[in-house]
């Protein structure tokens, strides 16, 4: 008897890790978490900033360069810092040496 319920038990608990394909991916173009509910999406536009390179970067440096670009978000990158490979067309990623000096400014 406790045989037949073994097999019983293990589908049971295999059903219970399935995916129950409600769960839907978030469209392309959807607001992240980090934008506040209702705001516009605005594409970066990094040629706008291109001036920044070779400056000093401080956050007043970083909110200029963000809302002279349009854009939404704002990612500091500095050397060795672990980051994420997603590209988001609403963010401008600033590249920074060891000195916090901007080398570079790229939408994405």
């Amino acid at each position: 008897m406790i045989r037949k319920l073994i097999p019983v038990f293990l589908v049971a608990g295999l059903a219970a890790c399935a995916s129950s394909g409600t769960q839907r991916a978030t469209p392309d173009g959807a607001a992240d978490a980090s934008s506040p509910a209702g705001a516009p999406m605005s594409e970066c536009d990094a040629q706008r900033v291109q001036d920044l390179v070779g400056q000093k970067y401080s956050d007043s440096v970083g909110n200029d360069a963000r809302e002279r670009s349009q854009s939404a978000h704002l990612r500091v990158m500095r050397p060795g810092q672990v980051m994420t490979m997603e590209y988001n067309p609403t963010r401008l990623n600033v590249i920074l040496d060891a000195g916090d000096v901007i080398t570079a400014l790229r939408c994405g």
